[in-house]
C-alpha cells in the first residue's frame, strides 16, 4: 500500500494535500483562508481521507520512470510505501544524472585501457548481485546497488579505461535498468546505437573471478574506530594489510596488541595497553 500523511482543518474535516501549504514558520495552513491544519499519521491513500496524490500529476512533473524508481526504492514489496514528494524529486534527479552520464561516455576522448580489467570485474560483480536481488524480490536493495555502480562509472570517466570497455560495461548497466525505468533505459541504449540488442538480460562472465565485498568494523579496545569495505572471507593478516593506509592504523602503530578478537566478515577488535 502507498501511504501518505493525513490532514484535517479546525472543524475536523479531511483536507486534500493540494489545498494546503507551509507558512513562514513551517506550519501547514489552508491556502484558501490561512487557517491552521492538523497533521495526522501516515495512512493508506484513500479518497475518503483525501490523502491521495494524483499519479498523473506526478508523472507529468517527474515522468513515469522517476515515480516507479521511488516506489520500488522506498521499501521491499511486502511493506507499505511512505509517499514523499522529496523522494520522487530525488529519484528524478538521479535519473537525470544517468542520462547525462550516458552523453559523457558517448563524447569521451579515448584513453589507455590499463584499468579495463578492474571495471570489467566490478560490472560483473554488480550483474551477479542485481540478478540475485531481482530473483529474490529484493527490489529496493537492487536499486541501492544501482547507485553504487553509477558512482563507479562516473569515476571511470577520469580513469585509464578505454572507451570500448567503458561503453560495453555501461550498456550492461543500462539493460539492468529496463525492469525499473524502461523509458530512460531504452532512450540511453538507442543513443548508444543498441537499437536491436537490448532484448536479453546481460550475461554474467563466469571466467571473471567474482569478488564479493563486505563491510567490517575495525575496533580498538571494543570501540569502533573505522568501518572499511574489503573482499569477503579475508583472514586477520589480510585485513590488517588492507587498512595499513587508513587512519586507524596510526592508532595501532607501535602499540602492543594483547589480544585480537576476530569475527569473520564482521569485526576485528584489537585489545591494546
Amino acid at each position: 500500500m502507498v501511504c501518505h500523511e493525513t490532514y484535517k482543518d479546525q472543524n475536523g474535516k479531511w483536507v486534500n494535500p493540494e489545498e494546503i501549504k507551509k507558512d513562514e514558520n513551517n506550519n501547514f495552513i489552508k491556502i484558501k483562508d490561512g487557517s491552521k491544519i492538523i497533521v495526522g499519521p501516515s495512512e493508506s491513500m484513500s479518497k475518503s481521507k483525501k490523502n491521495v496524490i494524483d499519479p498523473e500529476k506526478m508523472i507529468k512533473t517527474y515522468g513515469a520512470d522517476a515515480v516507479r524508481w521511488f516506489i520500488l526504492s522506498d521499501s521491499p514489496p511486502e511493506r507499505d510505501v511512505q509517499w514523499s514528494d522529496q523522494g520522487v524529486n530525488a529519484a528524478y534527479k538521479f535519473l537525470q544524472k544517468i542520462y547525462n552520464l550516458n552523453y559523457e561516455i558517448i563524447n569521451r576522448k579515448d584513453k589507455k585501457g590499463s584499468d579495463d580489467n578492474k571495471l570489467n570485474l566490478e560490472t560483473n560483480n554488480y550483474l551477479v548481485k542485481i540478478t540475485n536481488f531481482i530473483e529474490n524480490f529484493n527490489l529496493n536493495v537492487a536499486i541501492a546497488n544501482a547507485y553504487t555502480i553509477y558512482n563507479t562509472f562516473n569515476k571511470a570517466l577520469m580513469q585509464n579505461i578505454s572507451n570500448k570497455c567503458l561503453k560495453n560495461n555501461f550498456i550492461q548497466f543500462l539493460k539492468t535498468l529496463i525492469p525499473f525505468t524502461p523509458h530512460i533505459a531504452y532512450e540511453c541504449l538507442e543513443l548508444q546505437n543498441q537499437n536491436n540488442e537490448y532484448s536479453s538480460w546481460p550475461m554474467i562472465n563466469k571466467n571473471i573471478k567474482i569478488q564479493e565485498k563486505v563491510k567490517i568494523a575495525i575496533q580498538i579496545n571494543g570501540k569502533t574506530k573505522q568501518i572499511i569495505e574489503i573482499n569477503k572471507d579475508l583472514n586477520e593478516q589480510e585485513i590488517f594489510n588492507e587498512f595499513k593506509n587508513e587512519k586507524v592504523y596510526q592508532q595501532l602503530n607501535n602499540k602492543k596488541i594483547i589480544k585480537t578478537i576476530f569475527v569473520k566478515n564482521r569485526i576485528i577488535n584489537y585489545l591494546i595497553n
